[in-house]
């Protein structure tokens, strides 16, 4: 599971730094930051793409009470630029000016999707690296999701749409919860006094994942949103459609941060320092332009469309249909 890799990374952060040596302990601290965040932003960056995928099949809206339910399956592509990243590590040994630690840039660090081996910090006798090991990635080119859906007509050509999604993978809580908006412009004034061909919409979105461990703690806490104008026009059963958007998706990872220190009060022993440290993260999933169509048969509706964006999107839907 790709929470339990990243809280391996954190963990393996460790070194020996001089109990006294307070800006080399915040330097170590930015460290471990700087890897993490190499390591998961494509992570977030295709969690984001996924998750805004699919909130809208169409630019009609359904009539009052109308309603569609179904499932969004998406499948993002991870492009070979986000399966690796480079990093920095320390170097650090003991000598008669006390704890010194050089910086070691690596190349070509496997990120989350990367190739699955490990990387091993190489130093000379006498001296620690920080980290010892980056771990290798999950070799993954593309990334699925499932996400059902429930969307409902109200008034004037508004409508709202609902996802929720809990289940347990390994012990951890999983949750997904989100809401969306769409208004047809056709609908209203002027534009529904104006003979036009095509429906035009605009809509909303905004979503929250959790994932919490066994033990009740939170490890991941995202929210996305999304703002998309929407053309679409019916012709028989076939409804092509076109789109563009802008999205932000900020993700949040409480951890803990431990690393070893001399023990002062043991010469030659070690002790072991835990810090609380938060890190936010940012998508690099800013816009999107889709295309694509539905299929009308009876209650049944099918919808395929891709998505242009940094991490190539496609969402395929079936759903129920009425009105």
């Amino acid at each position: 599971m790709a929470v339990k890799k990243i809280l391996l990374l954190l963990l393996i952060v460790c070194t020996v730094v001089s109990a006294q040596d307070e800006a080399l302990a915040e330097r170590i601290k930015r460290l471990g930051e700087g890897l993490v965040r190499g390591y998961t932003q494509p992570l977030v960056t295709a969690f984001g793409s996924g998750i805004s995928s699919g909130l809208f099949h169409s630019a009609y809206s359904h009539d009052v009470l109308g309603l569609d339910i179904g499932v969004r399956g998406i499948f993002v592509s991870i492009p070979s630029s986000a399966k690796y990243f480079d990093g920095t590590a320390l170097i650090c040994s003991l000598g008669v000016d006390g704890l010194g630690c050089d910086s070691l840039e690596l190349q070509n660090l496997s990120t989350v999707f990367g190739p699955a081996d490990s990387t091993r910090v190489l130093t000379s006798e006498n001296k620690v690296a920080v980290p010892p090991v980056i771990p290798g990635g999950f070799n993954m080119s593309h990334v699925p999701l499932v996400v059902p859906q429930l969307n409902i007509g109200l008034v004037s050509g508004l409508e709202i749409g609902v996802r929720y999604l809990p289940f347990r993978f390994q012990g951890s809580s999983v949750r997904l919860v989100g809401v969306s908006v769409k208004q047809e412009l056709t609908k209203l004034p002027p534009l529904s006094i104006t003979p036009i061909p095509l429906a035009i919409a605009i809509g909303g979105a905004y979503q929250a994942f959790y994932i919490n461990d066994s033990l009740g703690e939170q490890v991941v806490n995202s929210r996305t949103w999304s703002v998309q104008l929407l053309m679409s026009t019916r012709i028989a059963v076939i409804e092509p459609f076109v789109g563009v958007g802008i999205e932000g998706t900020k993700v949040h990872f409480p951890y803990e941060f431990k690393y070893d220190i001399p023990d002062i009060d043991n010469p030659g022993g070690l002790t072991t320092v835990t810090e609380e440290i938060d890190i936010e993260m940012n998508g690099e999933n800013e816009y999107r332009a889709m295309f694509g169509f539905s299929l009308r048969l009876g209650f049944v509706l099918l919808h395929y469309d891709y998505n242009i964006m940094p991490y190539a999107t496609h969402n395929a839907m079936v759903a129920l249909s009425i009105r």
